[in-house]
């Protein structure tokens, strides 16, 4: 074997070596990369479900919560009147009082029909936000002393929104002021509905703020639940349930406020 033949050789090995890296370094880069994409996935389903199962504890904790709340008022108020209401037609006498009972029993039944709108609105379904904002502002007016004002111009386009996203607004709005009236502190809430204006993206804005104290919030550190807290520490539940609702029409839900600053919630729903 001459010494052209011997050079070639080695030249033909250190091409086969080089190509071996070549390839085995693009491999290898790609198997990384597949690797780094399949873990960035893992972790953030891994968020998910933690807060999947942190938002399934809170509904399962609210659910008690309303169940306990309906319980009470079921006991505290219209068997009560009830009872009471047998008391005066077991008298001898009960002829006498025959329209304080009849009073007590109109009292219980639109305390019975309060209940059972609140927990199912007859014309929620309705493709119309609006009145049933309306309504639901006039039903809770009647067991608070906040005021209630709701702005929508007569122009504003909602046609784009489907039963779904009325009955989720409309969740949303009642969760909201349930928060106002229970935490608020507040002697007036304004709920403002209005389409995008000048360069604002398309859809439907909502607002809802009130006169209140406010709750600390930092919305630079927020990650998934924790730093929705009440003054005092609690963690916010309600905020929790709004923002999945949101989450769940594909629109924005966004939460500014600050103690004795009040609380505006803002709602963004994409037009399609």
């Amino acid at each position: 074997m001459n010494l052209t033949q011997t050079v070639e050789e080695l030249e033909d090995i250190i091409r086969n070596y080089i190509t071996y890296f070549i390839v085995f370094d693009i491999l290898f880069f790609a198997v990384l990369f597949v690797s780094v994409l399949l873990l960035i996935r893992f972790l953030k389903s891994k968020k998910s479900l933690k807060d999947s199962n942190e938002y399934l504890l809170f509904t399962i904790k609210g659910q008690e919560e309303e169940r306990a709340r309906i319980a009470r008022e079921l006991h505290d108020t219209i068997a009560q009147d009830l009872r009471y209401c047998r008391t005066l037609l077991e008298k001898k006498n009960c002829a006498e009082h025959i329209p304080e009972a009849v009073q007590l029993l109109g009292k219980s039944l639109s305390d019975v029909r309060l209940i059972s709108y609140n927990l199912s609105p007859a014309d929620i379904t309705k493709k119309d936000l609006r009145a049933n904002l309306v309504n639901l502002c006039a039903s809770m007016a009647q067991t608070c002393d906040v005021k209630f004002r709701i702005s929508m111009p007569d122009d504003t386009d909602t046609s784009f929104l489907n039963e779904n996203d009325i009955l989720n607004l409309y969740r949303i709005v009642q969760e909201s002021l349930t928060n106002v009236i229970k935490h608020a502190n507040a002697g007036e809430a304004v709920i403002l509905i209005r389409n995008s204006s000048e360069n604002e993206e398309k859809g439907l804005y909502i607002f809802i703020s009130d006169d209140g104290c406010g709750f600390d919030y930092d919305a630079e550190q927020y990650e998934g639940f924790s730093s929705y807290k009440r003054i005092g520490g609690a963690k916010h539940f309600g905020l929790i349930g709004m923002k999945k609702r949101c989450q769940l029409i594909g629109a924005e839900f966004s939460v500014s406020s600050a103690p004795g600053e009040g609380t505006q919630i803002s709602i963004f729903k994409r037009m399609n």
